[in-house]
């Protein structure tokens, strides 16, 4: 019996795959790499507190960025969701 051998990243995909963590793994980077994937000047004044259910919820300060950041909220979407390749956040939520 021959097999090929494969990379630890993608036997630790496979593996993710094969017990269904995928989507948790995505939940988890979302928050992670949350200012990586929208850039610092968003992430200087909006934390990325939880996300649950494809609910993004991002912390603000003042009440100015809470608005900027409103208006805002479709195209940060389509970032994160254009990082991970699928739609993870269906909705931003910002308190």
């Amino acid at each position: 019996m021959q097999t090929d051998p494969k990379s630890l990243s993608n036997a630790l995909n496979d593996a993710a795959k094969y017990f269904k963590l995928t989507e948790n793994i995505q939940k988890g980077d979302v928050l992670l790499l949350f200012e990586k994937i929208v850039g610092p000047n968003i992430a200087k004044f909006a934390n990325a507190k939880m996300f649950i259910k494809g609910v993004l919820v991002l912390e603000v300060e003042s009440s100015s960025w809470k608005n900027e950041l409103f208006l805002m909220r479709e195209e940060i979407r389509e970032k994160i969701n254009q990082h991970f390749k699928t739609e993870v956040v269906k909705q931003i939520r910002i308190i």
